[in-house]
């Protein structure tokens, strides 16, 4: 099974091929390597491996900690996808049906990005939330989404997740997303959704009646 393993490493030569000697000596193939960023002497990597089980996962995570340099930023079973076809798919589905833009979106939300639930918000004109408008299968509840964080690209805290994320869709409304387990939001993630968010909302918008957003900044 695919899994994915988010490691910063210091910016500098060799210190991938310790992770890849560390990683084959105890068993896993390497399938992707994505660099995130690399700042500040350090870089950090979404390292994709083929792994048993989630023990063997586990036993990634313990074995790259104890690499020197090396920190085991988060573990996730299964990757998200990181080639960006599952967030045009998701547009695509969109498209391909308007009058139910919105649940689609949160529908498919989780899968396209790499989380495990997603709910939409409705805001105010002042940008604060009214309330829950749709949620995915696996929410544990209205209550668990940031019913408090105002509507603008951001990565609000859940207690009890890993991560989350919020962006807006089109006007006066947010999409959250939610890992339970796994790496917290990279900005490129927010990024990406938020591209997503943007053309959902035009497409909500046209079917609805709603004050349209630019696609694209």
């Amino acid at each position: 099974m695919l899994a994915r393993i988010r490691i910063s490493v210091p910016d500098r030569p060799g210190s991938l091929g310790r992770v890849a000697t560390s990683l084959g000596t105890a068993g896993a193939d390497i399938a992707q390597v994505e660099v995130l960023e690399a700042e500040a002497g350090r870089a950090l990597d979404d390292v994709h491996v083929v792994v048993r089980d989630l023990d063997h996962l586990d036993h990634l995570g313990t074995v790259l900690a104890g690499v020197p340099g090396v920190t085991v930023v988060g573990l996730q079973h299964p990757a998200p996808p990181t080639n960006g076809h599952a967030e045009l798919e998701l547009v695509a589905q969109v498209l391909a049906q308007p009058g139910r833009s919105l649940q689609t979106l949160v529908d498919g939300a989780p899968g396209a990005i790499g989380a495990h639930w997603a709910g939409l918000l409705g805001y105010d004109q002042d940008g604060m939330p009214t309330g829950v408008v749709a949620t995915s299968a696996g929410c544990p509840g209205e209550d668990a989404l940031p019913l408090t964080a105002p509507l603008r690209v951001s990565a609000p805290a859940v207690p009890g997740a890993a991560g989350a994320a919020l962006v807006p869709v089109g006007s006066g409304l947010g999409l959250a997303v939610v890992r339970d387990t796994g790496p917290p939001f990279h900005r490129s993630e927010l990024w990406r959704l938020e591209q997503v968010g943007r053309i959902v909302g035009v497409a909500a918008a046209t079917v609805r009646g709603l004050p349209q957003q630019a696609p694209f900044a």
